[in-house]
């Protein structure tokens, strides 16, 4: 492979990454959106906080799915801090807002950091704790409670924004150590280095990788136990795992039990896929 071609690997590699990494981080707010929701519903919330709820999953959804349009939308300068911006007002204008999906201001947060350098993820981090506490202000929030008991419910509001952050940071922080690092290692396995599976390092080297071991069905079923055979003999003419536990008086978990022992020794990645194998090899007998 030349060093051109490895090049366009690498920068369709860290383009495939960053978009993951991306999608991580709208799966998160909706996640978070989605459990924030359940629990304001189950407290007795009404209607409105139900609909912000569905709106909020909603959208982050459509951005784990049209990745694409997430990034054309996040990754301008500035952008999330206007998104910070944004869910502060919504806060402003309707205190349950933050009281319900405070979390999805930490969300905002990580997803800064997948998207921003350093000074933005700060700022985006102040915007949070501002609107935060500014909406406390505006829907009745005394200031001696908030410098007194009601520091505490702040400092971990704050520590959540902030964690939310760095985790997002640190996501970074490794896959570009690994983008940075992918070449080395990949000529290291070509050269014949270790590689954490046989897999790995045929694909690493170019060659094709087969979905089972290269071997015919006889031989991939001669380390079958004969308890298994029999399990893969009832499945074979269409009984289930549980009416084979029934005509073999065993337990349905020791009938699992044998046909996931069997998986592993074939190499079979399905039930039906096993039973082809097992069949294929008792008929080449």
């Amino acid at each position: 492979m030349s060093a051109g071609s490895d090049e366009a690997a690498r920068a369709v590699s860290t383009v495939e990454v960053a978009q993951t990494a991306l999608r991580a981080g709208l799966a998160l707010v909706v996640v978070v959106a989605a459990t924030n929701c359940v629990f304001a519903l189950l407290a007795g919330a009404g209607v409105l906080a139900g609909v912000q709820g569905v709106v909020i999953v909603a959208l982050g959804v459509a951005g784990v799915v049209r990745t694409d349009v997430a990034e054309r939308v996040l990754l301008p300068r500035g952008r999330v801090v206007v998104l910070a911006g944004a869910f502060g007002i919504g806060g402003a204008l309707d205190a349950g807002l933050y009281e319900h999906f405070g979390g999805i201001a930490g969300a905002i947060v990580c997803i800064a950091a997948l998207v921003s350098s350093g000074r933005w993820v700060a700022l985006c981090l102040a915007v949070c704790v501002v609107s935060y506490l500014g909406g406390l202000l505006l829907h009745g929030a005394q200031l001696a409670w908030i410098v007194g008991d009601g520091r505490y419910v702040i400092a971990g509001q704050v520590v959540n924004f902030a964690g939310n952050g760095a985790v997002g940071l640190l996501m970074i922080a490794l896959l570009r150590r690994f983008l940075a690092g992918a070449p080395q290692r990949l000529a290291a396995v070509r050269a014949g280095g270790r590689s954490l599976t046989p897999q790995l390092a045929l694909a690493a080297s170019g060659r094709h990788v087969a979905l089972l071991p290269a071997a015919d069905a006889h031989t991939l079923i001669a380390a079958l136990t004969r308890g298994e055979r029999e399990v893969m003999a009832l499945l074979a003419t269409g009984r289930v795992p549980k009416q084979a536990a029934h005509d073999l008086s065993i337990v349905l978990a020791t009938v699992r039990s044998r046909i996931a022992s069997a998986k592993r020794k074939t190499g079979a990645r399905t039930l039906d896929q096993l039973v082809a194998i097992v069949t294929e090899g008792e008929l080449a007998t």
